[in-house]
């Protein structure tokens, strides 16, 4: 989660409602139980590289399952502070991610939160215009999570996200390379319901990967993940079934231009040859 200057309102949401989004969560059809250490959290907050912010690039906790612990640790968070340029440290957060301990025999969801791009991409006012020196391409991580078996959803925090170029269209291919989707967020006070939304899709999808897993293990060759979501709703729709899908009011006006832009994102190689290939729009 971004802990820059503008997010105040976003923390604050997180804290207040911890326990509604563990309780839904846990509560949920695609829980086979509800028995302690079901569900774990781990938190990641990031700010950016110095020189644009001398506080820290990015703090975290480890996974917990314990209710009390969980709220110990987001009272200690600092407030929004900071955060120097535009763009924010969200590639070393994704990372950060990736070297926390997951468990092997669990659905696995990163839900990432920020009105901000990661350096590199080609927005304005970036220190590092192609990338901070020493940090991994996004584009490498999110198939490292994908390799890893870990559907990564955003949360764009609106109308500030879409005022930086290029980041949208960039956070709809991340997404998409491990099969998550992008919520756009107008107000704080629906926090909660973006996060429980983002899991309990992630959850619902895994059900049918399992009821499935054989017609899917074929479609995983082809090596695009959007296949296997596609393929899974129609799954869905045939068998009248429905997902715990997140419906939020659809904000953005996708060109042409843009769609193809996303696929750019989600199929390039790296950020530089994704911003070879980009329709300007």
């Amino acid at each position: 989660m971004d802990l820059t200057g503008s997010q105040q309102q976003y923390i604050d949401s997180v804290k207040s409602s911890i326990n509604s989004i563990c309780a839904e969560i846990l509560g949920s059809d695609h829980v086979n139980s509800a028995q302690p250490g079901d569900l774990r959290v781990a938190f990641i907050g990031f700010r950016d590289h110095p020189p644009q912010d001398d506080s820290f690039v990015t703090r975290e906790w480890d996974f917990v399952s314990d209710l009390t612990r969980i709220h110990t640790n987001l009272r200690s968070l600092p407030g929004a502070d900071g955060g120097g340029d535009g763009p924010e440290a969200v590639t070393a957060a994704l990372a950060r991610a990736l070297t926390m301990r997951w468990r092997n025999d669990c659905n696995r969801v990163a839900v990432l939160v920020s009105d901000a791009p990661p350096h590199g991409i080609g927005s304005q006012g970036d220190y590092w215009p192609h990338g901070v020196p020493g940090v991994p391409d996004p584009l490498d991580l999110a198939r490292e999570m994908l390799k890893n078996k870990i559907t990564l959803h955003f949360i764009a925090c609106e109308p500030s996200l879409s005022y930086f170029h290029n980041a949208l269209d960039f956070y709809r291919g991340l997404t998409r390379i491990t099969a998550g989707i992008v919520v756009p967020l107008l107000d704080a006070r629906v926090m909660s319901t973006c996060i429980i939304g983002s899991a309990l899709e992630s959850l619902a999808i895994q059900d049918l990967i399992n009821e499935y897993r054989k017609t899917l293990d074929e479609l995983v060759a082809s090596r695009d993940p959007s296949l296997v979501v596609k393929y899974l709703h129609a799954l869905m729709r045939v068998r009248g079934r429905t997902a715990d899908q997140l419906i939020m009011e659809n904000i953005y006006a996708m060109s042409d231009d843009r769609k193809e832009n996303v696929d750019i994102w989600s199929s390039a190689r790296n950020l530089a040859d994704a911003k070879a290939r980009l329709k300007y729009h």
